[in-house]
């Protein structure tokens, strides 16, 4: 029997309870999220601020949809880097760093995505 990481363990565990049941297709109503001016279209992988396209890598497109799809919940590191990098590699920590400061340059909204420190990050929903 292999070791493992518990963190690890339990991160992979949270992904594969957060996929969809249908195999990683999205229903139609799931196919675009509002979050104040900021428009996400998960089928096209397309980002919209104030009605004006904004171009996302496709790891910056991941991390927002990831948190976009349960704004206010704080996801731990280890989760965004398991889910998004689909690793438990622990030298991505400071590449998620990166990511989060240049999604809050991109999108001109630093506020929308919030730091809990020692913890994670969480998905500020924009007030209507």
């Amino acid at each position: 029997m292999k070791p493992y990481d518990t963190g690890e363990l339990i991160a992979r565990i949270h992904a594969v309870i957060r996929r969809p049941a249908t195999g990683g297709a999205t229903a139609p109503g799931d196919t675009e999220l509002r979050l104040g001016s900021v428009h996400i279209e998960l089928p096209t992988r397309q980002v919209s601020v104030e009605g004006s396209v904004v171009q996302l890598t496709r790891k910056e497109f991941d991390l927002l949809a990831l948190l976009a799809q349960r704004p206010g919940v704080v996801f731990r590191r280890e989760q965004i880097i398991s889910e998004v990098w689909r690793t438990s590699w622990e030298g991505t920590g400071r590449t998620l760093e990166v990511h989060v400061a240049s999604l809050r340059a991109k999108l001109h909204m630093p506020a929308l995505i919030e730091t809990v420190r020692g913890v994670g990050y969480r998905l500020v929903a924009p007030a209507t």
